[in-house]
């Protein structure tokens, strides 16, 4: 401290009064301000920690999908479905008497060539009364006659059309005038007609009715027996925005908070020593001298949450438009979670607050005379008991699986217990690493007695490390646990699905001609693959006339027999039931042999299942197991010839398997699609995967510059206290390169516990948090986790050793005397 500054001081009010106080805050800040350049680096890491606080909570509470997709701004669906309009509209009718306020869109299914689901076109007014925030007009206008469509642009692309085009819609020609999308549901690929017309030049075949009545009304809607119909209430859908997520990420946030901050002033502390021994001697007091640090990290918070809030707001500006394709829907990027932001932010004035007060009770109780002469006080062995570590690891865990990843409150409450077992465990961790140094390198063994020596210090660079590299290994981990492996999802990548068809329980009718071209073309599709199409085929109870291949050649569609089980009284659940054919027994590797007499369904599935869509009632299949796919839409339930037989069924080719060698190339899909279109048939590939690799590895290098961050403050603390000792170990000979090795092992050592520490924690709150799903965590993202975590402690110690090196200032200025 300068004499100038000592002068302006003023005298110490009695019992610590305001006047004192408020000299030793003014002293703080011109000191402060004075050295602002050692303070970059802690205010850098706060700051950055804040921003990407406010980046996460923006993301957590944006990314979750919201019942406005479905329910615009209407608190009640229903969706009305009859046999006839004129059924359709009694009970629209009904529903518009009964519930208010109402808006009507009506709905219907059009098949589309080469396409495995058909489109939806629905009429619907662009100005409703609560749909119109599921409608935005991307290109064009909104179509105002009946001969007008306007396309999302997935539809867009499934025609291959653009704006100011034409496109048939189940036989009527349609001028598209416009580009469309809900906002809410970009994945939603429709064809908009307009209000009031009819849909695709029929009449709608559903309703959707929007409502938004009292609960009174609204009740004794649902006591009507209008005909079928599907109510659903928007208070029964969490439009929460991923409350869960939010608390959970807001929590590790400001824990991280903490744990850098406290990180960091015990190099303030170190420096001010002598400064506060000075202040001492002119008669502060303890609480002085606190106040001292208190005030500097209340100062040094306030300026990295304000830096750290505006940079994370601003960063997050241009992250929102490309959240959009993942999350599914328009994310506005203003929209951000402000009842939490301002709490963040007074935590991250608060965390350095607090964080400075253990260094400041430290450093009060030293001697003046130890304080000025800048001798830093032999450092205390931490205190941790085991119990309580092990206290706290087990409840958090035993929250967590409480929680059933549900409840957010007992998800922070877990992650909260988990992280301070972790704090607990760190300095018990830097102990075991001193303790098994005795066989190291010399380097390396002096390396680690120091961090024993500092273990308290230590310890909680540990947990911040810890933390910093934990969060972005369980953002990997959950990234992989959202994408299918190559054996899991609808199809792998070496398949190909062929029907005549949807994949709805009525198939088309076609001609014996048109077959024998659609199977000609296929086989001769497979053969350019190297592949054998496998026919599937089904039954059916119509006594209609057949042709080659089964498929009858009268109008219409064939209902065939499903394998189902029921939900409710009145519904059920059903998959596709082909039947066991030789060809269908070699591809998909059950025997048919093995099959007992008796036996209805040879199928993975267990418990009871129906037969449905034949003509008796309460069909009861008797089933045979059989090993099953893990891939979704791979034929995996077979009706036996015996039950065809024992019924009077007969049988329908609906379409083809095809397997090739190798993974189906861009133009191999491309030529499956246009055999399709061709022919009337649909086709199905596996569905694309997004790996979510940006956000992997975003983590991961977020996490470990933190890391690094943490280390250099912390390798800077210890080897700041140890200068004494490395002017001895100079004053004997130590060698520049003794001393980098010496700095680089520090770093290398702190790294890798904080590495091991932090893949261990992750995967413990994973794999509470997911007790009741385990395999969700199977997949384990090797490719991103394991180049960081080795590189990390190379990268530490690597920097360390080429920023270290220096002779000690007590030895400079020795000789220079």
């Amino acid at each position: 401290m300068s004499t100038a500054t000592l002068e302006r001081t003023p005298q110490r009010a009695p019992n610590g009064g305001l006047p004192a106080r408020s000299a030793v805050v003014r002293w703080a800040w011109r000191l402060l301000r004075r050295e602002w350049r050692q303070q970059v680096l802690l205010v850098t890491l706060v700051a950055f920690t804040v921003a990407a606080a406010v980046c996460g909570l923006a993301a957590a509470h944006a990314y979750p999908d919201s019942a406005s997709s479905t329910f615009g701004t209407a608190q009640q669906r229903i969706r009305l479905e009859a046999t006839g309009a004129q059924q359709l509209r009694e009970q629209a009718g009904v529903a518009d008497d009964k519930l208010g306020d109402v808006e009507i869109i009506g709905h219907r299914d059009v098949p589309v060539p080469g396409s495995v689901k058909p489109l939806d076109v629905r009429a619907q007014d662009p100005q409703g009364r609560f749909g119109s925030s599921m409608l935005a007009l991307v290109n064009g206008q909104f179509p105002t006659t009946s001969s007008e469509i306007a396309l999302t642009p997935s539809a867009a692309a499934l025609f291959r059309t653009r704006v100011g085009a034409h496109v048939t819609l189940d036989g009527q020609r349609l001028r598209v005038v416009g580009l469309v999308e809900n906002p809410q549901k970009l994945t939603d690929t429709f064809a908009l007609a307009a209000a009031g017309s009819e849909v695709a030049a029929r009449p709608a075949t559903t309703l959707v009715v929007l409502a938004a009545a009292s609960a009174d009304d609204y009740a004794a809607y649902r006591q009507i027996d209008s005909g079928p119909k599907f109510v659903q209430q928007r208070s029964d859908f969490d439009e929460a925005p991923a409350t869960t997520a939010v608390f959970a990420l807001a929590t590790v946030a400001l824990l991280l908070v903490s744990l850098v901050a406290a990180a960091g002033f015990a190099v303030t502390a170190q420096r001010r020593l002598r400064q506060l021994g000075v202040l001492a001697s002119l008669g502060a007091t303890h609480r002085h001298l606190k106040l001292v640090l208190l005030a500097h990290g209340a100062m040094t918070g306030l300026a990295a949450a304000v830096v750290g809030a505006l940079i994370g707001v601003l960063a997050w500006l241009p992250i929102a438009p490309r959240m959009e394709s993942g999350a599914g829907h328009r994310i506005d990027s203003l929209a951000l979670p402000w009842g939490l932001l301002p709490l963040l932010v007074l935590f991250a004035v608060l965390a350095p607050t607090l964080a400075a007060w253990w260094p400041a009770r430290s450093v009060a109780r030293i001697p003046v005379a130890q304080a000025l002469s800048a001798r830093p006080p032999r450092p205390a062995p931490a205190r941790q008991s085991l119990w309580a570590t092990l206290v706290l690891l087990a409840a958090g865990i035993g929250a967590l699986i409480a929680a059933h990843q549900t409840n957010g409150m007992l998800i922070s409450l877990g992650i909260v217990a988990v992280v301070l077992g972790l704090l607990l465990l760190s300095p018990l961790l830097i102990r075991l690493m001193a303790a098994t140094a005795s066989r190291l390198p010399f380097t390396t063994r002096l390396a680690l007695r120091d961090l024993g020596r500092h273990q308290a210090r230590a310890g909680a660079a540990l947990a911040a490390i810890t933390l910093a590299i934990g969060i972005p290994v369980a953002l990997s981990v959950l990234a992989a646990a959202n994408v299918d492996s190559a054996r899991q999802g609808n199809l792998a990548a070496n398949q190909l699905l062929i029907r005549i068809g949807s994949d709805s329980p009525v198939v088309p009718r076609i001609s014996e001609q048109e077959f024998e071209q659609v199977q000609g073309a296929i086989e001769q599709y497979a053969s350019q693959l190297g592949a054998t199409p496998t026919p599937l085929t089904k039954a059916y109870a119509s006594q209609a006339p057949q042709t080659r291949g089964g498929n009858v050649d009268d109008e219409g569609g064939q209902p065939v027999i499903e394998i189902g089980r029921k939900t409710s009284a009145d519904t059920w659940r059903s998959s596709a039931l082909y039947v066991a054919t030789p060809e269908a027994a070699r591809q998909f590797g059950f025997d048919l042999k093995a099959t007992q007499t008796g036996t209805d369904v040879l199928t993975p599935s267990t418990g009871e299942l129906e037969l449905l869509g034949a003509p008796q009632r309460d069909l009861i299949a008797r089933t045979q197991p059989i090993p099953g796919s893990s891939y979704s839409s791979v034929p995996d339930a077979f009706l036996t010839s015996d039950a065809v037989r024992r019924h009077g069924w007969q049988t329908v080719t609906v379409g083809w398997f095809v397997q090739a060698p190798k993974d189906l190339t861009a133009s191999q899909l491309t030529a499956a699609r246009e055999l399709a279109v061709a022919h009337g048939l649909v086709t199905e590939t596996r569905d694309p995967q997004d790996g979510l690799a940006t956000l992997r590895w975003a983590s991961i290098a977020g996490g470990t510059v933190l890391a690094l961050g943490v280390l250099a403050m912390t390798v800077g603390t210890i080897r700041g206290e140890a200068t004494d000792d490395l002017g001895t170990l100079t004053a004997t000979g130590a060698t520049k390169t003794i001393r980098r090795n010496l700095t680089g092992a520090t770093a290398g050592c702190l790294a890798l516990a904080g590495v091991i520490l932090g893949t261990i924690g992750a995967y413990s709150i994973l794999l509470a948090a997911y007790a009741d799903d385990l395999d969700t965590l199977a997949r384990v993202p090797y490719l991103p986790l394991a180049p960081a975590l080795l590189a990390l402690p190379l990268l530490a110690a690597g920097t360390a050793w080429l920023t270290a090196g220096r002779e000690p200032v007590s030895v400079t200025r020795h000789r220079l005397e």
